[in-house]
């Protein structure tokens, strides 16, 4: 009974010795995290829609990886995120701007932060946000160009019939636009001429 008992004597000193070696380990990478993050450059910034960005999500300068989102948090009608630049000696210059981006097929998002213009300098702030860029937006975009491209055309249909180069049956005569542009910009030379001429 004797021996039994001091076996289990000794099975709780080895249990507390393990358990404080084990405090140890832990209170020492904890120790190391701390002093490690201290020494990265983090920023913070405020954006009313981060579009699917999420703790991990990397942070990119003109495309390059510089670093990581370590907090993403709602605040009021904000979304507060904090960054982490894990490239040493990458200091971001004053009015960089930043927005979120879609990346790759995967659909994977990332925050880019571009070099600052003149406007975004004059601001004062050391990151400017700008709105996410989403696809309903690009195929507005996409849209208008569309619409401006047949205007553009409509015009050019439009000029040519008034220069006598459009034939309904037989098309557009490239020759006779020629001959009217040519006849044109001799107008304009003329008037030109005749305005210096006035004004001596």
């Amino acid at each position: 009974m004797k021996n039994f008992e001091g076996i289990h004597k000794y099975i709780w000193i080895e249990f507390v010795i393990w358990f404080f070696i084990l405090c140890l380990v832990v209170v020492g990478i904890k120790i190391h995290r701390y002093h490690s993050e201290k020494e990265l450059v983090t920023y913070q910034i405020f954006m009313q829609d981060v579009d699917g960005l999420i703790v991990g999500s990397p942070v990119k300068f003109m495309g390059v990886p510089i670093g990581y989102i370590d907090k993403v948090k709602i605040v009021a009608n904000d979304v507060y995120l904090k960054l982490i630049i894990t490239e040493k000696d990458v200091e971001l210059p004053k009015g960089s701007i930043a927005t979120v981006e879609f990346n790759g097929l995967g659909g994977s998002k990332s925050l880019e932060i571009y070099p600052p213009t003149k406007e975004s300098a004059a601001s004062g702030k050391i990151i400017v946000v700008q709105s996410p860029k989403r696809l309903h937006d690009s195929l507005g975009l996409l849209n208008d160009m569309f619409d401006k491209i047949g205007s553009i055309t409509s015009k050019l249909s439009f000029f040519a019939k008034e220069t006598g180069g459009a034939d309904l049956r037989g098309g557009i005569h490239t020759g006779d636009i020629q001959t009217n542009l040519q006849l044109l910009d001799r107008w304009m030379n003329e008037y030109s001429n005749h305005k210096s001429n006035e004004g001596k």
